[in-house]
C-alpha cells in the first residue's frame, strides 16, 4: 500500500494492523511454546504490574506467592538465605561496610566513589591499587578482537581477572567491572556472546500479547486479567533475556550492567534513547524495567535503572549538550518518573543502583545538569515515599529548587514534609550513580575535575568515567579537606557503594549455593530450566556461555516483537526469491542466510529494502526498519507490499523477518510507540 502515514492505517482495505481483529496465521510454534511456558511460571515468577501491586519477580517472604502460604496459608515455609539476600543488605552487612570505610583515610574514600574508563589513566592495576579505586567500566574501545573480527573474550576474561585482583586488593570486596549491555545498538561485548536485539522489542511483544487477547473476545475479559496474562508473559520474556545476558556478562567477570533503560521514549523526537526504551507508556516502560531488573540480579550482576529524571522526553542528545527539560515536575512524576517509582516505592525487589543522568530540569533547579543538582537528586530519593505520600514529596522537591543551592539533601528532605506526607517515609539509600561525567553536558559546562566535586556534593555516591581519573581523585581529596564538600557527605557516598558491593558478592554466593528448590520458593530461574544459561557445555564447544539457550531466547523476542505496520497480515510476501537493498554488510549478509536457509533465492524477485538508521527512510516492495521504527512513516511500498518493524538486527531477528515474508508466521508484534500517523498498539 502506497499511502503515507497521516491515512487512517484502518481504512479497510487488505489490512496491515486492524489489532480488533485475531490473527489470521497463528505465530511459530516455538513462540506459542514460549508463549505458554511463560503464562505457566508467572506464579511463581511475576515481576510487578505498571501499578507496582502485582506479585514481585522476588516475592518478600511470607508473602504467600509460589504457593508458599502467607496468610492464611496452611503451611508457610521459612525464607532461604537465598530470599533473604534478595532482599537486600542486612544490617550486619550495613555496619560491616561502615567500618571498612572507616578504616580509610579521604584518599581512599574518594577512590572508592569513582568508576574509570578501562584503558584510561589511572585504570592499568598499580594505578587501581594505588586510588583505591571502586570499579571500571569497559567500552567498546577496550575489547580485545580476534583474528576473525568476533570480540576475544577469553583474553577479555584474563584482563578482567586482573583488573578485579586489583580492585580486590587489601579488602574483603569485589571492586566494580561494569558494562553498557542493553541490547540492540548499545551493546559493547558483541560476538560470540549472545547478540540481543532493540528493548523495544520487549514493548512491541508486550503490545501484540496485549492486544492479540484483547481481541480475542469473552465476557468479562478485562476484569479476568487475561490481558494481565498476557503482560506477565512479556514480562517474564523480558526476566529470563536479562538474567541470560547478565549470566554471560558475570562469566566474563563483570559485576555490574548499566541496565535497563527505564526512560519513556516520545517516539520520533527522541534523539539519544529511542529504541532503547522499552516503549512510550509508562506503565509498560514500569513492567519490563522491573522485569529487567530482576533478570540482572538473578544472573548476579548489579543492575542501574536509567536515566533519572527521564532521558526519553527531550529533543537533545546527552552526550553532545544538555537537554533542557520543560514539562512541569507534575507532569514527570506521571509519566517519566513512574517507572522509577515503581522500581523504588513498590517494596517487591531490592534495587541497588539508579543512574542519574544530565537532563536539565528547570522547575527543580533551573540551568543546572540533573547530575550535579542536589534538588534532582532529592527528587530521586523521594520516589522512595509510598504513593499516599508522593505528592507531597514531588512538590517538595519542586519547592527544594528556590531554596539555596548551598542547602545539604538532608535539609532539602525537610521540604515538603511539612504536611506531614513524609512522616513515615524512607527515602531511597541505595546508590546513585552519575551517568558518564566526560559527556558533553558536563564537559562544556564544567572542567575535569569541577564536575565530579559538583556531583559528589549534589548527592551522588558513584561518579562514572571522569575525564581525568587521578585528577577528579586529587580534586575530590581537595574538596573535602578544604570544606566545599562536607567529610559527612563523602562517607555517606562510599558507605553506600561498599554495602552494595559487599551485598553483591553476598547475593552472589548465595544463588550459586542455593539448590533448584531455594531459587524456585525465591523466584529465580527461567523458563527453559536453568538458572544461569550458562551450565555444562555447549552443542557447538564454544564457552563462555555461549550456547543454543540463550540464542534461543533472543530469537523467540525478535518472533514475538515483529510488526507490520502497513501492509498485508498473514500472506506470503514474497514467493520463492527476494532481492536485498539498504542496511549494512553485515545486515545484508544476515538476511541472505536467513533467506537461503528457508529455501529462497536471493537476487531477484520482490525488493526487501533495510533500513538501518533510527529516521532513515525508503522505497521498497517491503521496507523493513532494523532498529527504531519512526523511518517508516516518510518510507513508501507499493499495493501488496509492507512496512515492517524488526527493532533488531541479531541472526535470529532476520529469521523472524524470514518467516513473517514467506507467511509461515504472521508477525505478532505491535508497536510500543507512535508512528507517523499509526498509534502505539498498531499491527497484526
Amino acid at each position: 500500500m502506497g499511502g503515507g502515514p497521516g491515512r487512517n492505517p484502518y481504512d479497510g482495505q487488505v489490512k496491515t494492523s486492524s489489532r480488533p481483529r485475531q490473527s489470521a496465521v497463528a505465530p511459530t510454534a516455538v513462540l506459542t511454546a514460549v508463549l505458554a511456558a511463560a503464562l505457566t511460571l508467572t506464579s511463581c515468577t511475576t515481576p510487578p504490574g505498571p501499578d507496582g501491586s502485582g506479585e514481585g519477580t522476588t516475592p518478600a517472604p511470607g508473602s504467600g506467592a509460589n504457593g508458599t502460604g502467607g496468610a492464611g496459608g496452611a503451611s508457610e515455609p521459612e525464607p532461604s538465605d537465598l530470599e533473604l539476600a534478595l532482599n537486600g543488605p542486612s544490617a550486619d552487612l550495613e555496619e560491616a561496610a561502615a567500618d571498612a570505610v572507616a578504616g580509610m583515610d579521604t584518599a581512599e574514600k574518594a577512590g572508592q566513589v569513582l568508576v574509570g574508563q578501562l584503558g584510561a589513566a589511572g585504570t592499568d592495576p598499580a594505578s587501581i591499587e594505588e586510588l583505591n579505586l571502586g570499579g571500571i567500566i569497559v567500552m567498546g574501545d577496550a575489547v580485545p578482537a580476534a583474528a576473525d573480527g568476533t570480540h576475544d573474550v577469553e583474553s577479555l576474561q584474563t584482563q578482567l581477572a586482573e583488573t578485579q585482583e586489583a580492585l580486590s586488593a587489601n579488602r574483603d570486596w569485589t571492586g566494580i567491572i561494569s558494562v553498557d549491555q542493553e541490547g540492540g545498538l548499545v551493546a559493547r561485548i558483541k560476538e560470540p556472546l549472545v547478540e540481543w536485539p532493540t528493548p523495544m522489542s520487549y514493548g512491541a511483544a508486550a503490545a501484540g500479547m496485549a492486544g492479540a487477547e484483547g481481541a480475542g473476545g469473552g465476557e468479562g475479559e478485562g476484569e479476568s486479567g487475561a490481558v494481565g496474562e498476557g503482560e506477565d508473559a512479556a514480562a517474564q520474556l523480558a526476566t529470563d533475556g536479562h538474567a541470560l545476558m547478565g549470566a554471560q556478562l558475570a562469566e566474563l567477570g563483570f559485576t555490574l550492567d548499566f541496565a535497563p533503560s527505564v526512560d519513556v521514549t516520545i517516539g520520533a523526537d527522541d534523539p539519544a534513547i529511542s529504541a532503547r526504551s522499552f516503549s512510550s507508556d509508562p506503565e509498560t516502560v514500569s513492567t519490563l524495567g522491573a522485569a529487567a531488573t530482576a533478570g540482572l540480579l538473578h544472573a548476579g550482576v548489579l543492575p542501574a535503572p536509567k536515566h533519572f529524571p527521564g532521558h526519553g522526553s527531550v529533543t537533545d542528545d546527552s552526550h553532545v549538550t544538555a537537554p533542557v527539560q520543560d514539562a512541569s515536575v507534575a507532569d514527570l512524576d506521571a509519566r517519566d518518573w513512574l517507572p522509577f517509582r515503581d522500581l523504588l516505592a513498590s517494596g517487591e525487589q531490592y534495587i541497588p543502583m539508579v543512574m542519574m543522568g544530565h537532563v536539565i530540569v528547570p522547575e527543580l533547579e533551573p540551568d543546572v545538569p540533573s547530575s550535579v543538582s542536589a534538588p534532582a537528586y532529592e527528587a530521586l530519593r523521594g520516589l522512595a515515599v509510598p504513593a499516599s505520600a508522593s505528592d507531597g514529596a514531588a512538590d517538595g522537591a519542586a519547592d527544594g529548587a528556590a531554596d539555596d543551592a548551598s542547602d545539604d539533601e538532608a535539609d532539602g528532605a525537610e521540604v515538603g514534609a511539612a504536611d506531614g506526607t513524609r512522616s513515615d517515609a524512607e527515602p531511597y539509600d541505595g546508590v546513585v550513580v552519575t551517568d558518564a561525567l566526560n559527556m558533553g553536558a558536563l564537559v562544556e559546562r564544567y572542567g575535569a575535575n569541577e564536575a565530579p566535586v559538583r556531583a559528589l556534593e549534589a548527592g551522588a555516591d558513584l561518579l562514572l568515567m571522569p575525564s581525568d581519573l587521578p585528577g577528579a581523585r586529587d580534586a575530590l581529596v581537595e574538596a573535602v579537606d578544604a570544606g566545599e564538600v562536607p567529610a559527612v557527605r563523602l562517607d555517606e557516598a562510599a558507605e553506600r557503594v561498599v554495602t552494595m558491593l559487599m551485598w553483591r558478592d553476598h547475593l552472589a554466593q548465595e544463588l550459586e549455593e542455593a539448590t533448584d528448590e531455594e531459587k524456585e520458593q525465591a523466584g529465580v530461574g527461567n523458563m527453559y530450566g536453568t538458572e544461569s544459561g550458562t551450565e555444562g557445555g555447549t552443542e557447538d564447544g564454544t564457552e563462555n556461555g555461549t550456547g543454543t539457550e540463550p540464542e534461543q531466547v533472543s530469537r523467540d523476542l525478535s518472533a514475538a516483537a515483529i510488526t507490520v505496520v502497513d501492509g498485508v497480515c498473514g500472506a506470503p510476501l514474497v514467493e520463492d526469491s527476494l532481492q536485498i537493498t539498504g542496511g549494512n554488510e553485515i545486515d545484508r549478509a544476515r538476511l541472505a542466510e536467513a533467506a537461503e536457509t528457508a529455501g529462497l533465492t536471493v537476487g531477484a524477485g520482490p525488493v526487501v529494502t533495510l533500513v538501518g538508521t533510527a529516521r532513515g527512510s525508503a522505497q521498497g516492495d517491503v521496507v523493513v526498519a532494523l532498529d527504531a521504527p519512526f523511518g517508516l512513516a516518510q518510507s513508501s511500498v507499493p499495493d501488496g507490499g509492507a512496512k515492517v518493524a524488526l527493532y533488531g538486527r541479531t541472526p535470529g531477528a532476520f529469521e523472524a523477518l524470514v518467516a513473517v515474508l514467506t507467511g509461515e508466521a504472521e508477525a505478532p508484534g505491535a508497536l510500543p510507540v507512535e508512528v507517523g500517523g499509526w498509534p502505539s498498539g498498531t499491527g497484526c
